[in-house]
């Protein structure tokens, strides 16, 4: 199940405003920018560079992968841009160890009250 469009982040200039004031988590594989929104629910947007994932089939099995996880997660109510950046090179059989750190950075950034 994909993520519901009103939950996606749309455009460069949304990406570049959380890019430019938000605060970062880091972890092996991604790292996650945050910056609070004037919304009532959490968007989502995620970068997959073909530096790191050269394939495109391979990018946007990770889009889905973390789209579907967020979707699973999602708590309403909370108000950020959240942008998703892989930012290290991964094989494909380690697509999964995402999902496992897309939740503990995303619990980190709960906790930090971005």
């Amino acid at each position: 199940m994909p993520l519901p469009k009103k939950y996606r982040i749309a455009g460069k200039k949304e990406m570049d405003s959380v890019f430019k004031n938000g605060k970062t988590v880091r972890g092996v594989f991604l790292f996650i920018r945050a910056l609070k929104n004037q919304r009532e629910y959490t968007r989502f947007g995620f970068i997959i560079p073909t530096k790191h994932i050269p394939l495109a089939a391979e990018r946007n099995k990770i889009r889905r992968i973390l789209s579907e996880e967020i979707a699973k997660l999602y708590l309403p109510g909370r108000g950020y841009d959240i942008v998703a950046v892989v930012h290290k090179k991964i094989e494909k059989s380690r697509f999964k160890e995402l999902v496992s750190e897309l939740n503990a950075l995303l619990l980190k950034i709960q906790n930090q009250n971005v």
